[in-house]
């Protein structure tokens, strides 16, 4: 009951008590009576008129409520869907709808809430996307158009007149061509915890730290192809190679990317007064700068030695290399695969193409320490 409901009926039994009052033999004044009952059943509408619509709200919060209830259900259910399909257990009508059909057929498409668990795992790792320019598509092969050459400004347009072709810029066509990888994941066919705990262990250890291994390598192959190796000894060539060998533009988004072994010979250099050449990123106080670039340092397993030597690459890599990623990530399930261990496999599979752009803003080359030389 509203607050205006209980107000009306108030006024109701008010008004009642005072029609008895003229109704007393004594003080009868039944047209007083009149007027007060005439006002006691307009009220008792007004109440009905108010109680109809405080019931209409409340339905309509109820609605929303069970909406709202049964919304969170459905994010929430990636998790327990994929597990059942694990366990060969029937998907009710709202788990069905999360799954849906993978682009070979074969694969379903991971849930949207297990894929965005997926993404906030891999923040967990150092993945050499975040130093590159990214791009999502549907497709599985595409082009994308590149502006080549050094940038030259703007065109001059005069109304009526012909553009100065000469001073258009100039573009390279890029393609591109969607390869798909995958794991397979042995899960216990009793899941530790709740669906969504067992999962993401198993997805994070078999999963997640394998892309992005997959992933690094790739685009570390991809910004090595088709350049010409340049070999940096000391601190000092390397900081005349960045200010001679580079358009300053490419020192915006300019970063340095080596191996440990790379970092340990970068580190360990001193200038003229015996002082570590590397700056501390005021940014970020775990990263080390040289000459304002920030210094990304990757595993030896992953970004190895070159004859001996530690690759190097300096520049702007976003404008050098652009990973393109499949939107969809596709999985299966099988209760056969690893039927005499007594698992249950899950296959996740992602795709992906490195597309090389704009090869002169960036320099790869090997760096060699002076110190102890």
């Amino acid at each position: 009951m509203s607050k205006k409901m209980r107000d009306i009926l108030a006024q109701i039994e008010a008004k009642k008590a005072m029609v008895k009052g003229y109704l007393n033999e004594e003080t009868k004044d039944l047209e007083k009576a009149t007027v007060l009952m005439d006002e006691i059943d307009s009220l008792q509408k007004e109440y009905e008129i108010e109680k109809k619509l405080h019931e209409d709200e409340m339905n309509d919060v109820e609605e929303t409520t069970e909406n709202k209830v049964e919304e969170k259900s459905v994010k929430a259910s990636g998790f327990k869907a994929i597990a059942k399909m694990l366990l060969k257990r029937n998907l009710d009508d709202n788990e069905k709808a999360l799954i849906v059909g993978g682009a070979n057929g074969e694969n379903n498409l991971l849930p949207e809430d297990v894929k965005l668990e997926i993404n906030e795992l891999r923040k967990q790792y150092l993945s050499a996307k975040t130093l590159v320019t990214v791009e999502t598509t549907d497709a599985l092969t595409g082009a994308v158009n590149y502006e080549k050459g050094n940038v030259n400004g703007l065109v001059d347009m005069t109304e009526g007149a012909e553009i100065d072709i000469a001073d258009a810029p100039q573009f390279e066509r890029k393609q591109f061509t969607i390869k798909f990888m995958g794991k397979l994941i042995p899960v216990s066919r009793i899941l530790l915890g709740s669906e969504k705990a067992g999962l993401l262990g198993y997805i994070n250890r078999w999963f997640v730290k394998n892309a992005i291994v997959s992933e690094n390598a790739a685009i570390f192959e991809t910004l090595k192809t088709g350049k010409e190796v340049k070999a940096i000894v000391g601190w000092d060539a390397l900081k005349t190679s960045i200010n001679v060998d580079l358009d300053p533009a490419c020192l915006v988004d300019g970063v340095i990317v080596t191996n440990q072994t790379g970092f340990a010979a970068l580190d360990a250099e001193k200038d003229e007064n015996g002082r570590g050449i590397l700056a501390q990123n005021p940014t970020n106080p775990t990263q080390k700068m040289f000459q304002g670039l920030p210094v990304h340092v990757f595993a030896d397993a992953q970004l190895a030695n070159v004859g001996g030597k530690a690759p190097i690459f300096y520049g702007s890599l976003k404008a050098g290399a652009t990973f393109v990623e499949h939107t969809a990530l596709e999985f299966a399930t099988s209760e056969h695969y690893f039927f005499g261990k007594n698992q249950n496999a899950l296959r996740v599979i992602e795709g992906f193409d490195v597309m090389a752009t704009d090869v002169d803003a960036y320099v790869y080359g090997t760096f060699e320490g002076t110190q102890g030389n």
